[in-house]
């Protein structure tokens, strides 16, 4: 450690120069008085905190970028070749889950529709055509086992009747079976071409064709952040007309070195800035560790799940995060603005009854705006928290001599 003394910092700032200490030799100072914690020498400006056994939480900082949760991201497009009639929905709109969004023209729902009456009919036609089937088959079996009873008709004939209606009620059941199922597939392709089971129902009642218009309907809630093609353009299933993202909550990956990868667990509670929103912090909590190492930059991706109800992060934004992995009940802290860099090793200044002493500290966990000091301090000292730059240029001064 290097010992000296210096004159006062008013005189240092009036003189414009720093006050010459001879090697070996001491200066005199004036005394900076203290209170319990923390105190201040009005006469120079320098700042003072006692070393006390603090609370600190360890974590760590890395940089990353807010996404957005895959599980709350959409797009949407038409199932088959349409035109686009109408919009009710924009790029940066808010919209809610079953929604419309716009209204596609085609001729395939026209056919579609037509199909599906046909199944309807015909299933009508099956129910109806059965009943009379069997109707007519029940009679001449009444009538059949009437005159076999009197006597005057063979009971062969009975059997042969028996048949009959027996054969008319397969007949009928496997001809309104086929009729159902046929009625079924053409609801079913109505409904994947978009056009809503009411629409189809109603459709049902009047027994005609619709408007040939089927709607694209919002499949989450969120924000419109694409809306792709224009009225009167024509899309094919392959196009993504909207993309909807549900912001409530995002992503955040990070990339933390591999190095401190064995510090951080999942569940760990994460504070995260962005440069684009001062003075404003978000909480989450770590969702996943990659087991994936980035050959360039060494880094691994730690994902943060934070919530997001105003939208404030955007994705793409870049952003701080502050990953707690640690606790520490007792452990020695100061203020990381008492820490310089003194070529390549840390230090502070002590104020001891001779001057102001530049002692080299051994940083540990950091939090905030304080570190820990695992070596070079110890509970009572009295470290310098503001002066501390111009004390070391007066140090550099003093050694030089």
């Amino acid at each position: 450690m290097n010992r000296f003394c210096v004159g006062s910092l008013a005189l240092l700032l009036a003189a414009a120069g720093l006050s010459a200490c001879g090697r070996g030799s001491t200066a005199v100072v004036a005394n900076v008085a203290t209170a319990p914690s923390q105190a201040a020498d009005q006469n120079n400006g320098v700042e003072l905190e006692i070393v006390q056994m603090q609370p600190i939480e360890g974590s760590l900082t890395a940089t990353g970028k807010v996404l957005a949760m895959e599980d709350q991201t959409a797009t949407l497009g038409p199932v088959h070749e349409g035109r686009i009639v109408n919009f009710y929905a924009g790029q940066g709109s808010v919209v809610h889950k079953g929604q419309k969004l716009a209204d596609l023209e085609s001729a395939d729902i026209d056919e579609a529709e037509a199909d599906y009456l046909k199944a309807l009919n015909d299933l009508e036609n099956a129910n109806r055509t059965s009943a009379a089937e069997i109707k007519f088959n029940q009679a001449t079996y009444d009538r059949t086992k009437l005159l076999v009873e009197k006597e005057i008709s063979p009971a062969k004939n009975l059997q042969q009747a028996e048949h009959d209606l027996d054969l008319a009620k397969a007949n009928a059941a496997n001809t309104i079976s086929t009729a159902k199922v046929e009625l079924a597939n053409a609801k079913r392709h109505l409904m994947i071409l978009g056009v809503s089971e009411s629409a189809i129902d109603s459709m049902a009642k009047k027994q005609n064709l619709g408007s040939s218009l089927f709607p694209l309907v919002a499949p989450i809630s969120g924000t419109v952040v694409e809306r792709d093609g224009s009225i009167g353009a024509t899309v094919g299933s392959d196009a993504n007309v909207f993309k909807i993202v549900d912001l409530s909550s995002v992503w955040i990956d990070a990339n933390v070195f591999e190095k401190d990868l064995n510090r951080v667990h999942m569940g760990e509670s994460v504070k995260v800035t962005v440069p684009a929103i001062p003075n404003a912090s978000f909480v989450g909590r770590v969702i996943l560790i990659s087991t994936v190492v980035d050959p360039d930059t060494r880094t691994v991706k730690v994902r943060t799940q934070v919530a997001n109800p105003g939208g404030e992060l955007k994705p793409d934004m870049f952003a701080n995060v502050e990953i707690v992995t640690a606790a520490h009940t007792t452990a020695i802290t100061i203020p990381l603005a008492s820490v310089l860099d003194d070529g390549g090793k840390s230090v502070v200044f002590v104020q001891t009854d001779k001057g102001y002493e530049k002692r080299e500290v051994t940083l540990g966990l950091k939090s905030d705006d304080r570190v820990e000091i695992s070596q070079g301090l110890s509970v009572g000292d009295k470290v310098v928290t503001k002066g501390n730059y111009l004390l070391m240029e007066q140090s550099k001064g003093g050694e030089g001599q």
